[in-house]
């Protein structure tokens, strides 16, 4: 019979109690319980622990002295999954030192309200929730606790327009024209960028992006030419939703993924940026709101939906841990969206609102969620004048405009952007597939205006002049002329004659030699032989389509139920420090209950004993280089982390040893949370600090 899971937390708390060392067991024990009697039962004392903390008054004391930095943390561990440390720490970062945050967690777990427990499969030290305080704590760890809202230092009233179907389709019709635009190393040429700031005025870096997006994307492929686009395709992408589009092109300008990836970051981008509420968030809440969200996404993949054995699970799991390892074998999730923050605001999808008091740019969605129904219904959007000359205002989608694009040359993109109808662009058009009278249907179609009669009269003598020699590429079929009429007539090959350019000689509307093989086996025409020779068509596989998020206030801020006030906390710490002074202690055992007062550890005065305490010097400085040297020595053999401050840094670390030279000695010392081996010195380090060891490391 399966364990309840409540219960079976419970179970894990026992356990991790249980699996203390000795003199870290004794401790805990002393400071709640009172001294020790014996003989003892172990399981007993942890029972009469656990029963101590389920008692209303003192799960009332213990919640009520939790500040808003401690509520953080706590949400942040009930939150992420496999909450590690360096995972906590990543997560807050910057607003927590590696040794602030250490410290904080260290207090947490004295306070009894975390707890530590090793993880089986990848023995790293996992940071939960103690299962006796959850229903307790349950109204002040919501998720929005740990998103603050910002305090604004400035205002921006600058909103950029991003990515419109519009710019994107002026962009398609610069490269249809232009298609030598970089250099080998992926950099616009300098004929390029001057081009394109007299085209494109100050969206020189929003265009640089987008170009290797294109590429990234496979969109544009290189060619001798240079780059040409790849028209499948970028129909494909063009029948996207607008935002899919930026979002793709966004992770896209930052490298080139595999579908999976993209996909996963493209929606993860969406989810946030539609999770920002109307205040905005700075760049560090973001990347905690990211963090959160990926969280709740990769719930739905956990494994215990497929059963934690079966074969299915196995196969995920390791194709899933495989390409994670891959995609964030240098970064974590938070710089993963770090990387995509600025170009998302280039893009559209975040606009900036502000600077925040801390100098940190302010974000909120961007101009991408903006209503766009009143231009959608707009379709009669163009007009063309008797020069040839075509103004193009919003109301298309991009799909809607890459044909048009096929027979019009960007002249600028301002305000109104204006293309121009000449000989070249429409020869272009005739070369994308369209007729003259396509061409003619699709100016119609949007302009509310008649056509210049002098265009229409343009185009069919331009027209003409095309149709007057053709060169061709594609497969050609060649059958003599007893067997010409068999072959039209045959129903699996007649669809695909595009064009009959002789008798018996037909060009075929075929991508692949294995379609062309598949034709000609269907036929049934076995005097039909081998391909004699081709060449390789492009094919297309489409992008993944994903469910836009809307705009929800899963994250907003609402009226947080509070804990107690300053002054409520202020007042039992009041109450305590008074009780202490009433007994008659030494100095030094009152020094260190008046610490456990200060460190929240003192929830009633039942706890203010002497034979509980045991003095320890934890810090020196100075001149005090034996005073330096006892505490990274005691830190050595305690298990303990050291904190050294030098003139030029502050390191943090777990010391492994120490070397003594006539005039000095030096500590090996592992670095965290880089886990790092550094030799340093101590009687040049100004302080040393040992952080108290973890009662329940």
């Amino acid at each position: 019979m399966q364990t309840d899971p409540k219960v079976q937390r419970i179970i894990d708390w026992r356990e991790s109690i249980a699996l203390l060392p000795d003199n870290h067991f004794f401790e805990i024990i002393r400071m709640y319980l009172g001294e020790i009697k014996t003989p003892f039962n172990k399981q007993k004392l942890i029972e009469e622990l656990g029963a101590f903390i389920r008692r209303e008054e003192n799960r009332k004391i213990l919640v009520s002295l939790l500040s808003e930095t401690d509520l953080r943390i706590i949400t942040a561990v009930k939150y992420i999954s496999n909450a590690t440390q360096e995972k906590l720490f990543s997560f807050f970062s910057p607003a927590f030192t590696f040794a602030n945050l250490y410290e904080r967690l260290l207090n947490l777990e004295e306070r009894l309200i975390l707890y530590r427990k090793s993880d089986k499969t990848t023995g790293k030290t996992v940071v939960f929730l103690n299962p006796h305080l959850e229903e307790d704590l349950e109204p002040y760890t919501k998720q929005s606790v740990l998103l603050e809202y910002p305090e604004y230092a400035r205002l921006s009233y600058e909103t950029p327009s991003g990515l419109t179907p519009l710019l994107l389709a002026a962009f398609i019709s610069y490269i249809n024209k232009n298609p030598d635009i970089c250099k080998s190393d992926g950099s616009f040429k300098k004929r390029t960028e001057n081009e394109l700031a007299g085209l494109f005025p100050g969206k020189r870096e929003l265009l640089f992006n987008l170009t290797k997006a294109f590429i990234n994307l496979s969109l544009l492929r290189e060619t001798s030419l240079g780059y040409e686009l790849d028209k499948s395709k970028l129909l494909a992408f063009a029948s996207l939703d607008e935002k899919i589009q930026c979002a793709y092109l966004c992770v896209a300008s930052q490298g080139h993924f595999s579908r999976n990836l993209l996909l996963k970051r493209a929606k993860l981008l969406l989810d946030v940026a539609t999770s920002i509420p109307r205040e905005g968030f700075s760049k560090s809440i973001i990347l905690r709101l990211a963090y959160l969200i990926s969280e709740d996404q990769n719930e739905g993949f956990s494994q215990n939906n497929f059963g934690s054995t079966s074969r299915f699970s196995q196969i995920l799991n390791r194709a899933r841990e495989s390409e994670t390892q891959i995609s964030e074998k240098d970064s974590d999730l938070s710089s993963v969206l770090d990387s995509l923050i600025e170009p998302a605001a280039l893009f559209g999808i975040f606009s900036k609102k502000g600077i925040d008091v801390h100098g940190e740019d302010i974000f909120v969605s961007g101009p991408i969620f903006e209503d766009q129904s009143y231009f959608e219904e707009n379709k009669k959007c163009l007009s063309v004048d008797a020069a040839f000359n075509v103004t193009l205002m919003r109301g298309l989608s991009l799909e809607e405009l890459i044909p048009v694009m096929d027979f019009m040359e960007l002249k600028t993109f301002d305000t109104a952007v204006v293309f121009e109808i000449n000989r070249k662009s429409v020869m272009r058009g005739f070369d994308a597939g369209l007729s003259a009278n396509k061409i003619f249907s699709l100016l119609k179609k949007y302009s509310p205006y008649e056509i210049p009669q002098n265009l229409e009269i343009s185009i069919e003598d331009w027209s003409k002049s095309y149709s007057s020699a053709t060169i061709y590429k594609g497969y050609v079929l060649q059958v003599n002329s007893e067997n010409a009429t068999i072959t039209e007539k045959n129903p699996a090959i007649s669809p695909f004659i595009s064009k009959i350019l002789a008798p018996g000689i037909y060009l075929l509307s075929v991508e692949s030699d294995e379609q062309a093989a598949s034709i000609i086996q269907k036929s049934g025409l076995d005097f039909i032989g081998k391909i004699k020779s081709s060449e390789k068509g492009y094919e297309s596989i489409g992008f993944p389509q994903f469910v836009i998020p809307q705009k929800s206030g899963r994250f907003e801020q609402s009226e947080e139920a509070k804990t107690t006030s300053d002054s409520q906390r202020a007042a039992h710490f009041e109450k305590m420090r008074s009780e202490l002074e009433k007994l008659n202690l030494p100095q030094e055992k009152k020094e260190g209950l008046l610490q456990r007062i200060q460190h929240k550890i003192i929830l009633s005065p039942a706890q203010l004993r002497a034979d509980s305490v045991k003095y320890e010097r934890i810090e020196a400085g100075g001149m005090d280089f034996s005073g330096k040297l006892h505490i990274v020595e005691g830190s050595i053999s305690n298990n303990s982390l050291v904190e050294l401050h030098f003139e030029d840094r502050i390191i943090v670390g777990l010391p492994l040893s120490v070397t003594k030279t006539a005039n000095d000695a030096t500590v090996l010392i592992e670095v965290l949370p880089e886990h790092d081996e550094k030799i340093l010195s101590i009687s040049q380090a100004k302080f040393v600090k040992r952080i108290r060891g973890s009662v329940l490391r």
